[in-house]
């Protein structure tokens, strides 16, 4: 009987993964994250990786912020180790990267995001390539950006932790400024709310593709008027473009980033008023707000060059309040009532992340630490 369960069992794994074309193994079922790969292979001392992994549930745990286009200085001390976490506040569709300028090719740096939406289940660590590490945002909310090189890494380290669209802006030559109608603004007296943007340009000004994809449907109908749609190959959202003047592509046909699609016009429910692209997209859930996959921002510094000299305070001044961030418009976290012990771990303009000796973390100023 046991012998029979077994056989059946064996079976019923077999029929999961074999189909008509042949075995197939189920994508994805072998591999595993940079992180685990890193352990498995490290061979220095059990203390150091036990060390290493301590230094990740800290930084899992932290609930320190930063805002989007920080840059930070972190301390060569602690890069035998330890990890930096910071909550930053991030919208669906936008392009978070983590840049470095790490003159160490040879060496691992581990970015972990955590999802407001996957509780506390981590993304599969990745390694930054290249100096660069990207990811493109899929939920609203606050997210845990960790970063964490190797055992030893053994030099400062420049991170910079910002986003970019992730998207084609859809106008040619224009930006944020010519958005003047933003998503959940009223129509129709209050009846229905705005499910995308309005870019105003002049009439006849090309609208590009927003992303490599496909044009699933072109029309002259409706509150849209003469309309294009197209379905991106890397996520599947649909992207509405209404109210053209003229349609420059058709139903069926593969296109390229920046690719002309059409021309802006005021067609439709448009008629008779300024020039302007209605641009929404569609995703498996319906409408979604469309500015943070095309709102164009700013790309921050590095920190400047800088000696060990910031990081060799060892003492916070009695009554210093530790920041959950590098401001003081920021919550203090804790005070402290006399001079203790402190670790710089990183630095943020006139603003210091550090660790007191009974474990306390904040931001300070530097002013407020002394040798």
């Amino acid at each position: 009987m046991f012998r029979s369960k077994s056989i059946l069992l064996i079976l019923i794994t077999l029929s999961f993964i074999i189909s008509c074309d042949g075995l197939k193994i189920p994508k994805n079922v072998f591999e595993t994250s940079e992180r685990a790969k890193y352990e498995r292979s490290f061979s220095g001392a059990d203390s150091l990786l036990t060390q290493w992994k301590a230094s990740l549930s800290s930084a899992s745990a932290s609930q320190l912020k930063i805002k989007d286009g920080t840059s930070l200085l972190i301390n060569s001390d602690q890069l035998k180790s330890d990890a930096v976490g910071y909550l930053m506040d991030l919208k669906k569709g936008d392009l978070l990267l983590v840049e470095t300028a790490s003159t160490l090719p040879d060496k691992k740096i581990f970015v972990d995001l955590l999802d407001p939406a996957s509780g506390s289940e981590m993304m599969k660590s990745q390694i930054i390539e290249d100096n660069l590490f990207s990811k493109p945002v899929e939920t609203d909310g606050l997210h845990k950006v960790i970063v964490q090189p190797e055992i030893g890494y053994g030099s400062q380290l420049k991170i910079k932790i910002y986003t970019q669209p992730s998207l084609q802006f859809p106008v040619a030559g224009k930006g944020n400024k010519n958005v003047q109608s933003f998503w959940g603004a009223s129509r129709d007296g209050g009846g229905r709310s705005h499910e995308g943007v309005d870019i105003f340009a002049p009439k006849g000004t090309p609208v590009v593709a927003v992303a490599d994809g496909y044009i699933t449907r072109t029309g002259n109908q409706g509150l849209g008027g003469k309309q294009v749609w197209l379905r991106d190959d890397e996520v599947g959202n649909s992207h509405y473009y209404a109210h053209l003047d003229s349609i420059l592509t058709e139903g069926g046909r593969k296109v390229k980033t920046g690719d002309t699609l059409g021309l802006v016009g005021n067609t439709g429910n448009a008629a008779g008023g300024a020039t302007h692209l209605h641009f929404g997209i569609y995703s498996t859930g319906g409408a979604v707000d469309p500015y943070p996959f095309i709102r164009e921002r700013s790309v921050p510094k590095f920190i400047s060059p800088t000696t060990s000299e910031k990081f060799s305070g060892k003492n916070l001044k009695s009554g210093s309040s530790l920041r959950s961030g590098s401001g003081n418009e920021y919550e203090v976290l804790s005070t402290v009532s006399s001079k203790i012990q402190t670790t710089v771990i990183a630095v943020h303009g006139i603003w210091f992340h550090v660790k007191t000796i009974d474990g306390k973390e904040g931001f300070v100023k530097g002013s407020q630490i002394e040798k």
